[in-house]
């Protein structure tokens, strides 16, 4: 049977989203005492920003296309960027390319912010309160 399967990049985006969940989730677990709600915060207060870029195969090729990520994220202080970013970008990666079969050309991490312990431990009292 013939025909064209098309991913919207909103898809990929999303795909992108539940495997950060993914990472975070170990990360927490990694950590203790100020640092062991920054899952929570991270989907809320500081959500990554997520951008895609698509590569359709030419016609007449076979297979399917490539796609690209950019990614920005909040990292908590004391956090070693080099390896949450590498995990993050694993888990991007194998995500994407299991549920997608497009193959993923590269994930760029963009640290923008740092996220003190006090923000997090205020982040926490205004969940409480409400």
């Amino acid at each position: 049977m013939e025909g064209r399967t098309n991913i919207s990049e909103s898809v990929f985006i999303e795909i992108a989203r539940e495997a950060m969940h993914k990472v975070e989730d170990v990360f927490r677990e990694e950590r203790k005492g100020a640092l062991s709600g920054l899952t929570r915060i991270f989907t809320e207060r500081f959500a990554p920003q997520i951008t895609v870029r698509k590569s359709e195969p030419a016609e007449g090729e076979e297979g399917v296309g490539g796609v690209s990520f950019e990614v920005k994220l909040s990292v908590a202080y004391g956090v070693r960027i080099p390896e949450v970013a590498q995990k993050v970008r694993e888990k991007i990666i194998t995500e994407v390319e299991t549920l997608t079969g497009y193959k993923v050309e590269k994930v760029d991490i963009v640290i923008d912010r740092i996220v003190k312990p006090e923000e997090i431990q205020e982040e926490k009292k205004e969940k409480a309160n409400l």
